[in-house]
Formats: C-alpha cells, structure tokens, sequence
C-alpha cells in the first residue's frame, strides 16, 4: 500500500509530441533512476555501462540514506527520494523494498556549538523533515542504553532515515525502464563523441557502435572528468578518493553486559560518532567507516578493489584498527564483536562542497551532467534523475524546480560552474 504522507500526484506530465531522443552513460543507480524517470514519461533513452549495470560505486556503496542535510534543497530533496523508495513496489512494479529504515543518530559532543545544531534542526524540520529531532542526553540514554554517553552534549535523530539495498534498485529499476521502451547497451565503452557549434552530435562506443541524440546525460559519476573530456566539455571539479568500510564479525552471543541483545543489534540505527565514524549492523556483521582524506586517484574499472598501504583489515596498527577504536569508545560491545574480517572500498567523486553537480555543461549545450555526490549517489538518485527531467523539459538550466508535496527546491547549490561557498557534511 502507498504511503500517503505525501498524496499529491508526483508524475511530471508525459511529454507526448515533444520526446527526445537521449543517451545516458552510466549505468549506475544514478543512470538507470535517470533513465527510468526520462522513459517513464515519453522520452526514447538508450542506456549505456562500460562494465554491467552497477559495476561501479552502487554495488560498492555503504548503502545509506538521510535526510538530514544542511542545505534546505537537499532535505526536500531527500524526502522525495525516500518517498520514492518507500513506495518502491507500487511505483516501480517490483516485488521486494529496497528500503530499511532504521533511523540515523548523530552524536556531539562539547568540541560542537549546540545552537548552530539546534537551528539545523529547525531549518529540517521547516523544510517538511518533521520526523528529525534533537535528543537531550537522558532521552539518548533511555531510547538508546547500550551506548556510552560520557561527554555527549545531545543528538540529532531521525528514524526515517536508513539503508538501502543498491541492487534491488539497479536491477529493478532497469527492468522497469525496460519495459517502458529504453534500451540497455552493456560492456560497451563510450570512447569518442562529435560535437558542432557546441552541440553534441554522437557517442561512439568501444565496437563501433554510433549513437546519435539530442540529449547526452554523463551520469558516470567517478569517470565523470573522463567522460565530459570526450565531449569536449567543461573541466569538472571532481576528485575521486577511496573510501573504506570494515566489517566485524557480529556478536558473541549475546551482550546484555553493555546492554546490547542481540534484537538490539539487528534493530541498531546508523551510529556516528562526534568525530564522524559510523557504524551500522550489515546481517550479522557490523559495518564501520570513517571520514580519511585519501590522496585523490584516477578511476580505473579494474582498481576499483585495490587496498592502499595501512588500510588492510589485517594491520593492527593501522585505520582498520583506529575506526574500531574509535567506535568503540560509544559502543561498548564493539569489544565483544569479533575480529575485522573484511575491508571493501571504493571511489567517492567528492566536489569542494560535497554537492553534487547537476545540471548543463557551459561549453556543449545538450550535455547534462549528474555526478560528484561525495557518496550519496545512491541515496539521491530518484531527487537527481527528477532534476535532470525537470532541466530536459526546460531545456536549459532553472534555478529552481517544484517538487509536488515536498516544496520548492533551489538548484544553485548543484549548478555545474559555480563558485563553492556553502560545504555540505560528507560524513555518511
């Protein structure tokens, strides 16, 4: 059944006579929400992945979901999405939800301005997120008793926050796209575009293949400078680094001596820390992360795997070792959970401010380009395929789009060319 917190009518109206032909490269969940959403209402789309679909970021996500942002735009935004993925089956036609929404908690401590919190809070909850609230530590202590809270100022939480699952929504996604009509070309490269009078023409792939359209969506995300180079487009302000995610074994049993059971640890939110680590549990396994700033790398299809020096899973000494640390100074049973026994990583596309960059190229006109979101991709995909419709229909860059009952969304934030001011959290 569809939730009915938001009943208005979502559907932007279908294009009928004024369909475009377009090509989406990238076939990530950002490039098949896109091309869904551009299918679904009248437009011919031909969708191309280098690799198969989600070979990139998307199966090497941590897979979360919030809306808890800082800029307003974002956490309508946002809402919309997990409105998306909430009503997942009734929308999309699938079988399964790719949504679990187990809250997200963000702890502070004294080395945090408990004002500037409070009035992020407010500004949340004006921008229709009235689920996010502010925790006194006694409230934290009594929702929350299996964490340690010594020198916690307060929390934000939101419980309609979550994780997602990244292959549900490649996969069924693209089934969905299918089904409207578009076409899924894999394990073919775009390795040459033709551009005239700063309009592109064609994309031809690695076998020759030659697509002609009006539209040309980069929506690849890490190779996303790689990609506008071909068009001959505008120098992207995208650095790609790793990001590591640890994963402990699970309980010894179970807990009860830090006041964790074993429910409490299937039903645990996303915990971060004051100093931005986090962690949530992953089946039996407990997933943690924390915010490094690794050297910026080139993306490379057959390195996305590759563990730099001092990340293993094995070294005692070195961040695997430190993230567990760290988590467990707030969470006592870390020390009753096993050993590290896998390490995962993969590329974010990080911009300046940690916004993502969506909108049209400057310098080639029909190119539009939706990537580097600092690793929420995943979690924005149905707002960021929205806003590429919207700016199609418009057939230029807007300033601002109308979400129905979610409010009115500013796109500044996310034009390509602008200057960075704002910064947004790139915690999780």
């Amino acid at each position: 059944m569809m939730s009915d917190s938001h009943p208005t009518n979502i559907n932007i109206p279908p294009v009928k006579d004024q369909a475009k032909n377009i090509v989406v490269i990238g076939g990530g969940v950002t490039g098949v929400m896109t091309a869904w959403e551009l299918s679904r209402i009248g437009h011919k789309v031909t969708l191309v992945e280098a690799r198969s679909l989600g070979s990139g970021s998307s199966q090497r996500s941590a897979a979360a979901i919030r809306a808890q942002f800082s800029t307003p735009s974002t956490v309508r935004g946002m809402r919309y999405a997990i409105y998306i993925y909430e009503n997942w089956c009734e929308i999309v036609g699938a079988s399964e939800s790719p949504i679990r929404q187990d809250g997200y908690l963000f702890l502070y401590s004294y080395i945090h301005n408990k004002r500037e919190i409070r009035d992020r809070v407010a500004m949340q909850n004006s921008a229709g997120l009235k689920e996010v609230e502010w925790m006194e530590p006694e409230q934290i202590e009594e929702k929350f008793p299996y964490l340690e809270i010594t020198g916690i100022i307060g929390a934000t939480w939101c419980p309609k926050d979550g994780f997602l699952f990244p292959h549900l929504i490649y996969q069924d996604g693209a089934e969905a796209a299918k089904k409207n009509g578009i076409e899924v070309i894999q394990n073919n490269e775009a390795v040459k575009a033709e551009v005239s009078g700063g309009k592109a023409l064609k994309v031809e792939l690695e076998t020759g293949m030659v697509l002609q359209a009006d539209y040309f969506i980069n929506a690849t995300n890490s190779w996303a400078q790689l990609v506008s180079g071909l068009f001959g487009g505008y120098d992207l302000p995208i650095i790609n680094r790793r990001r590591y995610l640890y994963f402990l074994k699970g309980l010894k049993g179970n807990s009860d001596d830090y006041g964790l059971s074993t429910d409490d640890f299937v039903a645990m939110p996303m915990i971060i820390t004051p100093q931005g680590a986090y962690c949530h549990p992953d089946n039996e396994q407990l997933m943690m992360g924390w915010l490094q700033y690794t050297d910026g790398v080139v993306p490379d299809f057959d390195n996305q795997d590759d563990i730099e020096p001092g990340f293993e899973a094995s070294d005692m000494g070195g961040y695997a070792a430190a993230v567990r640390k760290e988590i467990a100074n707030y969470l006592f049973a870390a020390a009753e959970i096993g050993r590290i026994e896998a390490v995962t990583t993969g590329f974010y596309a990080d911009t300046e401010d940690h916004n993502p960059l969506i909108g049209f190229d400057p310098n080639v006109k029909n190119l539009i380009h939706v990537a580097g979101f600092s690793g929420h991709g995943l979690m924005h995909a149905p707002f960021s395929s929205r806003i590429v419709a919207e700016l199609i229909k418009a057939g230029e860059d807007v300033e601002t789009i109308e979400l129905p009952g979610f409010g009115n969304v500013d796109l500044r934030p996310y034009k390509v060319s602008r200057e960075f001011r704002h910064s947004e959290g790139i915690v999780i």
